[in-house]
């Protein structure tokens, strides 16, 4: 199982069922269809979140996001939004404005209720 890290809750997305993130491309570890477990790094020690199942996966360019994506990902305007990307992949990607990214779409798994048996 993949695990995805969250360094921090933008827009405290983690506590809803469905959300997005931001990734850079890797389609062999962001897929549509893939099984991940949620985890949020920024409490110590980790808090696991659940389980979660991509939805969607969308490649684009930091020019191409769009307001209502930037808004919804991270609680912060379109410009604000690239820019804490641009902060936040400086020095790890040759150039940020060049890179391709990943808008992931995220549905945690519900845990079935296990039935009870009979004694």
């Amino acid at each position: 199982m993949n695990r995805i890290n969250f360094s921090y809750n933008w827009n405290k997305k983690l506590d809803c069922n469905v959300f997005s993130t931001i990734r850079l491309w890797n389609p062999a570890k962001y897929y549509e269809g893939a099984e991940v477990d949620i985890w949020e790094n920024s409490r110590k020690p980790a808090l696991f979140r659940g389980r979660g199942r991509l939805l969607i996966v969308s490649k684009f360019k930091l020019h191409q996001l769009k307001p209502a994506a930037a808004w919804l990902d991270t609680g912060y305007s379109l410009e604000e939004t690239r820019n804490i990307l641009r902060k936040m992949y400086f020095g790890k990607v040759p150039d940020v404005e060049k890179q391709d990214f990943a808008y992931i779409i995220i549905e945690k798994i519900k845990e079935k209720p296990q039935q009870q048996k009979l004694i």
